[in-house]
């Protein structure tokens, strides 16, 4: 345990001080700069796009997945995208968020097109929770993508109202009920007519993008899509 948090430790010191000569996902070295300009690795790249080339789409198996109009994820929550998001998850790695914002907008401009000028919802934590870890990974991708996109990003629009349990472990109906009042929109300008694309760092049952999509569409949202850097397939929904 401490040679790992050591280890940890090793790793942010590297990041901090030389954070564009490590992959973003392995902090490992990168090649030459005047060869070589991703922020992930070869042999991260290589793992992620193999393991998206072989997977199907994600299965969606939430009830309140049918408010969704459209999934798309970066990739497969497995290997080196797994190791991505994980670490998102621990810290706001700007530069690990704007790589996988990049794999996102590159899934995302290959099937989805928005009718009008779409609204950027990231996934909104409850405050406690918020408060708990620091920040939100979710509006960490939502603020990268737009940078990328120009879509307007509208962090308040929605909030959680209700802190919900851990998603992890619970079965497809259990996520389903649990997350029933847990969202409220604020800015119904920003909702009203409108697409929006929610944006996630995960997508397992669709579970919590679908009750977002519901309260969403309930506001006058003319169609909801969901974008997150990973999906997890049903075989390994006990990882997300």
């Amino acid at each position: 345990m401490r040679s790992g948090r050591l280890g940890r430790l090793g790793r942010a010191v590297v990041d901090f001080f030389f954070p564009e000569e490590v992959c973003a996902v392995c902090a490992g070295p990168l090649p030459p700069p005047s060869v070589w300009e991703p922020e992930a690795c070869p042999d991260c790249l290589d793992d992620i796009f193999r393991r998206l080339e072989a997977a199907p789409a994600p299965v969606l198996s939430s009830p309140s997945a049918v408010h969704l109009d459209g999934v798309v994820t970066a990739g497969v929550y497995e290997g080196a995208l797994r190791r991505a998001v994980l670490r998102l998850k621990d810290a706001p790695d700007r530069r690990l968020a704007g790589f996988l914002a990049r794999l996102m907008a590159e899934q995302l401009g290959r099937v989805w097109r928005p009718a009008g000028r779409p609204t950027v919802v990231p996934v909104p934590l409850h405050p406690s929770r918020r408060v708990q870890r620091g920040f939100n990974q979710a509006e960490l991708l939502a603020g990268e993508l737009v940078r990328l996109a120009g879509f307007p990003a509208q962090v308040t629009a929605c909030e959680r109202v209700r802190d919900t349990p851990q998603q992890s472990g619970l079965d497809r109906w259990a996520r389903s009920m649990s997350l029933i009042g847990a969202f409220r929109v604020r800015e119904t300008a920003w909702v009203t007519g409108r697409t929006v694309l929610v944006v996630d760092d995960v997508v397992t049952t669709g579970a919590t993008a679908g009750e977002l999509a519901r309260v969403l569409k309930a506001a006058g949202a003319r169609e909801v899509w969901c974008a997150a850097a990973a999906g997890v397939h049903p075989s390994h929904t006990s990882e997300s």
